[in-house]
């Protein structure tokens, strides 16, 4: 890929006024840089099409995921790190005292 340095400039108004043939000279594999005050701000470069996987190799997939735990250990791992039990701030204060039958608590 060139580099942005090599880009054609073309002003951000020049650009408005002449998109469609811009945009032709872009696909036919032409580069700009887009100015606005005589400053870049945007590269104009032709779309590269990236040929997308359907799928992927399983020793990727193992490769990729295999300092995972396993499924066995799943459900120990979740007791160790989530706290899934109720918190009730009454229920701590009545432990401690705080509340009594006869306060009509």
């Amino acid at each position: 890929m060139t580099s942005a340095a090599e880009f054609s400039e073309i002003p951000q108004r020049e650009l408005r006024n002449e998109v469609s043939r811009v945009l032709r000279e872009v696909k036919a594999g032409r580069s700009y840089t887009v100015t606005v005050d005589g400053s870049p701000v945007a590269d104009l470069v032709p779309h590269r099409h990236a040929k997308r996987r359907v799928s992927v190799p399983r020793a990727e997939v193992l490769s990729a995921f295999g300092d995972l735990s396993s499924s066995q250990s799943y459900p120990a791992d979740l007791d160790r790190h989530i706290d899934d039990s109720l918190y009730d701030p009454y229920d701590r204060a009545y432990r401690r005292g705080e509340f009594s039958a006869e306060s009509g608590a």
